[in-house]
């Protein structure tokens, strides 16, 4: 009869634990955050880069906007990190948003198509903003769809700088490693 006890005892713990563990990792990390997949240089004068990033919860609450708002970073103004554009990831709308900050951009769920809010456990992507400097911070902030600010974290995306090409003859090329 003890070790029936101590069987349900155990068995109840592993239920409560494994119901919880998600949320105390999430709870002890970040719940939510951003993970840059790419960047490709669109220009090198002035320099514009389009960086590409998913969004990944690990938290309970859903995830259903997302805000970027550029903040200083080093020596680069937070005005100089403006997003100049942004793209719809699927089931999502972006828009610039001068009103959470100079240079942000906002993205929501489109109601009328899937998959809807980030649920627990989910990775969305992918969502692409064009901006000027190589290297951008911001603040990203996470609603939960009823307009409330759940999690704010800290984003840097830093894209390779460019290497420009020269025009050369085979000779020249050449004449270096001799």
């Amino acid at each position: 009869m003890r070790n029936l006890r101590l069987f349900v005892l155990f068995a109840a713990l592993a239920v409560v634990s494994a119901i919880l563990a998600p949320q105390a990792f999430a709870q002890a990390g970040r719940p939510v955050h951003i993970v840059q997949t790419d960047c490709d240089t669109l220009s090198l004068d002035p320099p514009l880069v389009r960086v590409t990033f998913g969004v990944i919860n690990l938290g309970p609450i859903p995830v259903c906007s997302i805000h970027l708002i550029p903040i200083q970073s080093g020596p680069t103004p937070a005005d100089s990190c403006r997003i100049l554009e942004c793209s719809n990831a699927p089931g999502w709308q972006c828009s610039l948003d001068p009103a959470g900050g100079p240079g942000g951009a906002v993205w929501r769920i489109d109601p009328a198509s899937p998959p809807g809010c980030i649920l627990q456990g989910q990775k969305h992507e992918p969502f692409d903003i064009t901006l000027d400097p190589l290297y951008c911070c911001y603040i990203v902030q996470y609603d939960d769809g009823a307009g409330n600010i759940f999690f704010t974290d800290e984003v840097c995306f830093e894209c390779q700088k460019p290497v420009p090409a020269r025009n050369t003859t085979w000779g020249s090329v050449k004449s270096l490693y001799r």
